[in-house]
């Protein structure tokens, strides 16, 4: 079987918009309440914003890789509809902000016709198909799983109408022990291995409750992921909780009827699919042909050399994750012109520019220098947050925002604070749990008043083999955060260290210095 990519039938796609603009519609006029709009709103990528005068629409960017093309039309969309925000996110995709009711279904049939899909990036959907940022181009990767992360994409959109999920499945491929994209702890985890096979792991997840992945199978050879990806979807189908919302993620299966069975029945069902169904598929492989110009770029902390000698790829973390619209339509104008260059966006609320010579990443480093994270305090992850969301509970990115401005003010070198990952509610969105200093959002009354808080965990870490969630040190409102975060500052530069340097020896340091912070 082929996959081919947009398959879903085109009649099908515009008949589903056309009707949910009839809903869309009624909700923005007051005939629907926010719970019945969001039943049907999230499974079409977007959703009613705070305030319920405004939508968003969420633009699904398979593996994270924005062709040209595709990058082109999001920058048209901005001029056509007076668009002001775009924030990327932690799930590789673009969402546009701000927009007027009436062109919301307007902009879905036109992403479409883009070869972009809304459809399914929210509800109880296949969400986007991860992949690490810099596969094909990353140094001491062990294989590209760009292809195949495209290949699940597209076989999990196709998915769409035809299966009913209990909850979201979130599914990544991560191509080196650095697991960017979390694939240890996803509904469903492809690890590249130097063999050049797959180990899978499932189950996992973060938000409340969250689990580690089960290693599920080992050394699976590429061609047959399709096999365990259906295997996947009817395992949840059969035993996910259709009934209780708050346990209906893939993880808590495993809770529900054991890891034996969960790891039986997953392999009885992979059996019965492979004898039935034939999942194969083709694969283009697109290798980088480009080769550098012998051009050496200038130092920068946002520059990163390929695989490919005399290539590079350049770093863009704007604040916040939300780039400015006018650089965006620089750097289209700037990088078209390059020859085989490519966009990729991260998990990290960034993007890459990949393949370029050392004169085009200067000059690309240079463009995005007014609005580019320039520390690893700044490039922090933070979700959009209370002020948006409306399931959010506390201004997460507010909180980030006056961090970033007081480390400004006191002009800390860069590393005294690390990056940061605060989410503004339990869902963890900027994967809290995982940071190495991570934030949950909540609210609590201090002083009669009812104020944002945040529970402060220490110790998360990502890499594959050494994955941890972080502990809980206390809870801070807001306003402490930021002195307390200035506090810490301050003891680190006066001790000429880095946070990861200081932390070896300081940690009941640090935990006194959140204590005299907490409520």
């Amino acid at each position: 079987m082929t996959i081919a990519v947009g398959s879903l039938k085109e009649t099908s796609i515009r008949s589903e918009i056309q009707d949910f603009a009839k809903v869309c519609e009624s909700y923005y006029n007051g005939e629907l309440s926010i719970p019945e709009y969001k039943s049907v709103s999230g499974g079409f990528g977007t959703y009613s914003e705070r305030g319920h005068k405004t939508g968003m629409v969420r633009l699904r960017i398979p593996a994270g890789i924005l062709e040209l093309d595709k990058f082109k039309f999001v920058i048209d969309s901005i001029d056509k509809y007076g668009i002001e925000k775009v924030h990327l996110t932690t799930n590789q995709s673009i969402q546009l902000h701000n927009l007027k009711p009436e062109i919301i279904p307007s902009l879905m049939l036109e992403t479409y016709d883009a070869g972009i899909v809304s459809r399914g990036g929210g509800g109880d959907y296949p969400r986007n198909v991860l992949c690490s940022p810099l596969s094909g181009v990353e140094k001491g990767e062990y294989f590209d799983v760009c292809p195949y992360a495209k290949i699940v994409s597209d076989f999990l959109i196709d998915l769409i109408g035809k299966i009913k999920l209990p909850r979201k499945l979130k599914v990544g491929f991560s191509n080196s022990p650095e697991n960017i994209v979390h694939a240890t702890y996803r509904d469903m985890g492809f690890i590249a291995k130097a063999n050049g096979k797959f180990d899978l792991y499932t189950a996992g997840g973060l938000g409340v409750n969250p689990e580690f992945g089960i290693k599920t199978a080992e050394d699976i050879e590429p061609e047959d992921i399709l096999y365990y990806v259906m295997a996947m979807v009817q395992i949840f189908m059969k035993y996910g909780n259709y009934e209780n919302r708050a346990k209906a993620r893939t993880r808590y299966i495993p809770r529900t009827i054991g890891v034996e069975k969960y790891l039986s029945e997953f392999n009885r069902i992979l059996d019965d699919i492979k004898t039935s169904e034939d999942l194969s598929f083709d694969i283009e492989n697109v290798a980088v042909t480009k080769e550098g110009d012998g051009s050496t770029p200038k130092v920068s902390r946002n520059i990163i050399e390929q695989k490919q000698e005399g290539l590079y790829a350049v770093k863009y973390h704007p604040p916040l994750g939300n780039p400015s619209v006018n650089l965006l339509k620089d750097l289209y104008n700037l990088v078209s012109s390059f020859e085989e260059v490519g966009i990729r966006i991260s998990t990290k609320e960034e993007l890459f520019v990949i393949n370029l010579t050392g004169n085009e990443a200067d000059k690309v480093v240079d463009l995005l220098s007014s609005n580019n994270a320039c520390n690893e305090l700044q490039e922090s992850v933070s979700c959009v947050g209370a002020t948006i969301c409306q399931q959010g509970i506390s201004d997460s990115s507010g909180l980030l925002k006056r961090i970033i401005q007081m480390d400004k003010e006191e002009n800390f070198t860069d590393g005294v604070l690390p990056k940061l990952c605060i989410s503004g509610c339990q869902s963890s969105c900027a994967a809290h749990q995982t940071g190495r200093i991570g934030f949950k959002g909540g609210k609590k009354k201090v002083d009669g008043m009812l104020v944002d808080v945040f529970d402060i965990f220490y110790g998360g870490n990502e890499i594959q083999g050494n994955e941890a969630f972080g502990e809980v040190l206390g809870t801070i409102t807001a306003d402490n955060i930021v002195e307390m975060l200035r506090k810490l500052g301050k003891e680190i530069q006066n001790a000429n260290s880095t946070f990861n340097s200081w932390i070896i020896s300081n940690k009941n340091s640090f935990e006194e210095i959140v204590k005299e912070y907490s409520i």
